[in-house]
């Protein structure tokens, strides 16, 4: 990936200020996601496919 490919994809996802600060690290970033796309499966059913969810903190519910 070029840096006019890694500037296209950063504005696009709303990254230009990261963009501008750290240009190495996010076109290393981009690269090593791209590597690790190219090796899934192409043929996953939705419900086959690796989800990743964050569990964000929470606020403890009162009645608890």
């Amino acid at each position: 990936m070029d840096e006019h490919d890694t500037g296209r994809v950063a504005r696009a996802a709303g990254l230009t200020l990261y963009l501008e600060q750290h240009p190495t690290e996010l076109r290393a970033a981009l690269a090593s996601a791209a590597a690790l796309a190219g090796r899934l499966p192409r043929d996953l059913y939705p419900v086959e496919e690796p989800a990743h969810v964050l569990d964000l903190a929470r606020k403890p519910e009162a009645s608890r």
